[in-house]
């Protein structure tokens, strides 16, 4: 309502649309990533002011593994959903 898609002849979005959507998302996703290791770095580092423990340390070096997991599972629901809709 607030704003009109561009829409290719059957009304849908165009694929060069979504593929550019993606490739935005990626990235601005891969800008970020050094903000979000240098939080995680810092939460895991003995000798930082915010150590977050020895018994939790483990699981919040897990982060950016779960970050890119994150990106990449909108991505591949993107794809899918691009070509369930050119079907």
């Amino acid at each position: 309502m607030f704003h009109t898609k561009k829409m290719d002849e059957a009304g849908d979005p165009g694929k060069i649309q979504v593929l550019i959507g993606i490739v935005i998302l990626v990235v601005v996703a891969a800008v970020l990533f050094p903000l979000v290791n240098t939080q995680v770095n810092d939460l895991t580092n003995v000798s930082s002011l915010n150590y977050v423990g020895s018994s939790t340390a483990g699981i919040v070096g897990l982060i950016p593994i779960f970050y890119w997991l994150l990106i990449a599972l909108v991505v591949i629901g993107a794809a899918i959903v691009g070509i369930k809709g050119s079907m």
